[in-house]
């Protein structure tokens, strides 16, 4: 696969142009490797995981977080000049998805919404609007067909334009496979007119919150996020209720959202990186789990990465995730204490 179709990709899922205006999303650093054969999937674009996917064979390195966010000469060594050295001498090309990821809430960034089944799911913090896509095909007299396998995809609502006409409403994000769908349908259809809507449009943002399937006590929900995350212990600031109805989390660095959380309904906020005032300020009866800024995203790339081996499929490049690494752990204050024998 040429490395630009492979971008395309990522980019279907991630567009740039919804990351934060802060943000370095996109390519880090531009390779001269034209195809890929192989891409890795990391966190972190850190040096010795970086040096391990080329050791591999990766074309291509995706990370979500990027190389910096303030970029600079190499002059000093440090990991910023050793990943240069690297990337620029292998030929690669170093990718992130950061923000323009993080957003995408009904995908990789939802997953645990999805693993916890949440219900009424909104986001926490919107921070734009896609408007929707009216697509118009010319059937040829097979319109009911053609407006059936539209209507089959989630997401996408299909009329009837006469009994030669179908138009399609959809996110910008299924256009690729209604086209699919209604060419798989209806071979000889043709797309006559792409229009884009005011109305309706795709919020995105970060965080969701929603309601568990049935509420659960403290014990439950606390076990169930140790099996889902790479993490062994947790943080606690507020109280935990009695029984959890409603539920919010942010991916990374999300504990500034907790009042928004709160004020949405939510008995816990699952996040990372609380500070110590933000952890006085959560209200009585509720209660912040501070999972670290590392555990959400290193799941959500693993997912990304295979959601692009799925969509590459296997004419595609082959993807592979390098593990990621939680510089944080837990020790009782004696665990470092030397004992006499």
């Amino acid at each position: 696969m040429r490395v630009a179709d492979l971008i395309a990709r990522i980019e279907a899922v991630a567009a740039p142009a919804r990351a934060a205006s802060w943000d370095r999303s996109g390519v880090q650093i531009a390779g001269t490797a034209q195809a890929c054969t192989r891409l890795a999937v990391t966190l972190d674009p850190l040096p010795d995981v970086v040096e391990q996917a080329l050791d591999w064979g990766a074309e291509v390195v995706l990370a979500h977080h990027p190389l910096t966010l303030s970029p600079r000469l190499p002059d000093r060594l440090d990991d910023y000049h050793r990943v240069l050295a690297l990337v620029l001498t292998s030929g690669a090309t170093l990718y992130s998805a950061h923000t323009s990821l993080d957003v995408v809430t009904d995908g990789p960034a939802g997953w645990l919404a999805d693993a916890l089944a949440l219900t009424g799911r909104r986001i926490l913090e919107p921070a734009g609007r896609v408007p929707h896509l009216a697509l118009r095909f010319a059937a040829k007299g097979r319109a009911e067909a053609l407006q059936a396998a539209l209507a089959a995809l989630p997401g996408v609502t299909a009329f009837a334009l006469g009994s030669d006409g179908i138009e399609a409403v959809c996110p910008p994000r299924l256009r690729q496979s209604a086209q699919a769908a209604a060419l798989a349908a209806v071979p000889e259809a043709a797309l006559a007119a792409v229009q884009e809507l005011t109305e309706p449009a795709e919020v995105y943002g970060y965080g969701l919150v929603g309601d568990l399937p049935s509420p659960v006590a403290p014990q439950a929900l606390l076990a169930q996020l140790g099996e889902l995350l790479p993490r062994a212990f947790f943080t606690l600031a507020g109280s935990l209720p009695d029984r959890i109805s409603r539920l919010a989390y942010c991916p990374g660095s999300g504990a500034d959202m907790a009042l928004r959380a709160f004020a949405a309904g939510a008995d816990v906020y699952v996040t990372g990186d609380l500070k110590y005032h933000q952890a006085q300020a959560v209200p009585a009866g509720r209660c912040l789990i501070d999972v670290g800024h590392f555990s959400l995203e290193e799941v959500m790339m693993r997912r990304f990465a295979a959601l692009l081996a799925a969509e590459c499929g296997p004419d595609g490049p082959e993807v592979r995730y390098f593990p990621g690494r939680d510089p944080m752990a837990a020790c009782r204050p004696d665990d470092h204490v030397a004992r006499d024998e």
